[in-house]
């Protein structure tokens, strides 16, 4: 197995922490490597907050990019800047997009701005890209390598896996982290680290950047380690790869090997269902979604320290193998679980996932985003035929030109930022960071922190008293 060429290393700055749908990106920077991990290009880009975001005083005391509170990039400039950089990367030669921590933060930002800037959310992992996550792999080497990095353990006697924490323990100056471009070398020494004291490791990490490569590795791997961790515990389960749900080409169906084989082959079909309905309860089931980083190795390469010895598992595995029927009937049974609903999202910064825009849209905003005037965006604008393809397109236009705008517009712009400043909702709000401020400025004595502080709380209050009383 092999994985792509090229690797994208990328991260973020942002105005809060949560939540996702209504946070946003003030900084992005990128870096290229070759699979050697030589550097080839990079990019380094920030803009303003959106004039209907309230900053997080914390955010900023973190990254100390109090300098975009007064930039005049916006932010629909900086995200078509990224996306347009990203392409032009991986148009000829598909690439890698590697995070950390970034398939729950980072990647998921990156996708719904592209949404709201109505550019392709998905770019990192399709045309044959694939994405990375590299807390995933830190987090197998804490438990397969603990000593191959002196890590910094918590109060729970758990390994400190954070980005600093690690960067550091290997010998690198992380003076300047919660620096996006900085961040990005850390994850380049870090992985190049990993690469000399574990290649094999690596190799198979980075393969399963792809739905395609995730897939080869799980049917190729006879007996596989999945280190499991939603929260700051985890569980670690040999599990045997089955196949791909049948109605959802995202999900890898696994059985756990630690169950006797005799027990699971005899359970009614029912049973199956039940089981693979709730695979992280006491469930001889599990689910890799193929679309997203996983903690998975070569359980015969690496020692995940199981209980049973590796000759059982491998036995077990063997047996499920020479199954084919029972096979048979456990995907047929996943296409027939009961699917997760969601509650049904209100506000379009949430809606995502919820309808992806259609074709005849899709052709029009490559027009509105070439269009060399506003008369012509706003033209483009009323042919969209998805409502929230129209309100983001005014959004967009109305960070440059509020005061060309239509009279309509114009009020929806106001009435908008007005809402999002002066009343609560799901959104961050102003009251809630003023009392953070409050609470950073007296824990704090450094004239540089304080500065940072006073400098956000101010930027609130102004923002305040502007859309309180206009």
């Amino acid at each position: 197995m092999k994985f792509q060429n090229k690797l994208i290393f990328s991260d973020t700055e942002t105005t809060g922490k949560d939540p996702k749908d209504f946070i946003q990106i003030i900084q992005s920077a990128s870096v290229v490597t070759d699979q050697n991990y030589n550097i080839q290009d990079s990019m380094n880009v920030s803009c303003a907050p959106l004039p209907w975001v309230v900053p997080s005083p914390g955010a900023y005391l973190t990254h100390k990019k109090i300098e975009t509170l007064s930039s005049s990039e916006t932010h629909y400039q900086m995200m078509k800047t990224i996306h347009g950089q990203w392409k032009n990367w991986s148009n000829d030669d598909p690439a890698l997009f590697i995070t950390y921590n970034g398939h729950n933060f980072d990647e998921e930002l990156y996708r719904r701005q592209f949404f709201w800037n109505l550019l392709d959310p998905f770019v990192t992992n399709t045309n044959g890209n694939g994405r990375s996550d590299l807390l995933m792999l830190t987090r197998l080497v804490s438990q397969l390598f603990p000593k191959m990095i002196d890590f910094e353990i918590n109060a729970n006697g758990h390994p400190v896996c954070s980005l600093s924490s690690v960067a550091e323990r290997i010998g690198i100056d992380t003076a300047n982290a919660h620096d996006a471009l900085s961040d990005c070398i850390f994850m380049i020494e870090l992985l190049k680290f990993f690469h000399s004291s574990s290649e094999k490791l690596v190799t198979d990490f980075l393969s399963q950047g792809t739905k395609q490569g995730c897939a080869e590795f799980l049917k190729n791997t006879k007996v596989i380690g999945y280190r499991y961790q939603p929260f700051a515990r985890f569980w670690t389960y040999p599990i045997k790869f089955i196949g791909i749900n049948p109605t959802n080409q995202n999900e890898a169906i696994c059985v756990d090997l630690n169950y006797p084989v005799d027990e699971v082959l005899n359970l009614s079909y029912e049973e199956i269902i039940k089981f693979l309905e709730k695979p992280f309860t006491e469930s001889p089931f599990k689910i890799i979604r193929l679309n997203r980083s996983s903690g998975l190795a070569d359980a015969n390469e690496f020692d995940f320290n199981f209980d049973c010895s590796m000759k059982e598992l491998n036995s077990n595995a063997e047996d499920y193998s020479r199954n084919e029927d029972w096979t048979e009937k456990v995907l047929v049974a996943s296409t027939e679980t009961e699917q997760r609903k969601w509650p049904k999202k209100n506000l379009i910064e949430e809606t995502i996932y919820e309808k992806f825009f259609d074709y005849e849209d899709k052709k029009l905003f490559e027009q509105f985003h070439n269009a060399k005037s506003l008369e012509e965006q706003l033209f483009i604008c009323k042919k969209f035929n998805d409502p929230r393809a129209k309100e983001f397109g005014y959004r967009i236009l109305s960070q440059k030109n509020e005061s060309d705008l239509p009279t309509e517009l114009t009020s929806y712009y106001q009435e908008l930022i007005r809402e999002r400043w002066t009343s609560e909702g799901p959104w961050p709000s102003s009251s809630a960071c003023l009392k953070e401020a409050e609470e950073l400025i007296e824990d704090r004595s450094s004239p540089a922190d304080l500065e940072i502080i006073q400098g956000v709380e101010q930027f609130i209050k102004n923002k305040i008293e502007v859309n309180a009383y206009g």
